[in-house]
């Protein structure tokens, strides 16, 4: 388990550097950015960017602003399913030395929590400390976003890594030692 806790960090360390780069790079090609956040494939990788697209042009956002913020969240989201992929397939093989089994119940409400705050609409009203907000830059946003995406994979990880280890428990005594 410690393995797959430090490749989810590194993950989420990737997925951050991948997105400051392409921050930098957006900003001076907002044109880029555009184009991405038009490609309906593109943007289904964050499933609330479809409707939050609309929202952001609705309420008088920037259309480069609002073109950099969808794009980012695909990519940060984009980083983190890589991860997901290969933490599945590699759950498949694992081997565990013990189970803890009260890390489900945790990551299952983890999961369940970010699932709830990062589905919630873009805010036309003035920002709070943890809600995506018109009345923010895209940089403020931005950063409430990653630590939605990641957290919600975090937890979606967790749960993957736990039931995996609960199903060698229950159906193959011999690979715990």
């Amino acid at each position: 388990m410690r393995r797959q806790l430090l490749a989810l960090l590194g993950a989420v360390l990737i997925a951050f550097i991948i997105a400051a780069l392409a921050y930098i790079f957006f900003l001076f090609h907002a044109d880029v950015a555009c184009y991405l956040a038009h490609n309906s494939i593109y943007m289904g990788l964050w499933p609330r960017n479809l409707h939050d697209a609309d929202v952001l042009l609705g309420a008088g956002y920037p259309v480069p602003d609002s073109c950099i913020l969808l794009s980012m969240r695909s990519i940060i989201s984009a980083v983190m399913l890589i991860y997901v992929f290969y933490l599945f397939f590699s759950q498949i093989w694992g081997k565990d030395t013990k189970y803890i089994p009260n890390l489900i119940l945790i990551s299952a409400f983890l999961t369940l929590g970010y699932l709830y705050t990062s589905m919630k609409e873009i805010s036309t009203e003035p920002a709070s400390i943890y809600s995506i907000s018109t009345h923010s830059n895209v940089a403020v946003n931005l950063i409430k976003s990653y630590v939605k995406i990641c957290g919600l994979y975090l937890g979606f990880s967790l749960l993957i890594q736990r039931i995996f280890a609960l199903l060698r428990l229950k159906y193959n005594k011999d690979n715990f030692q």
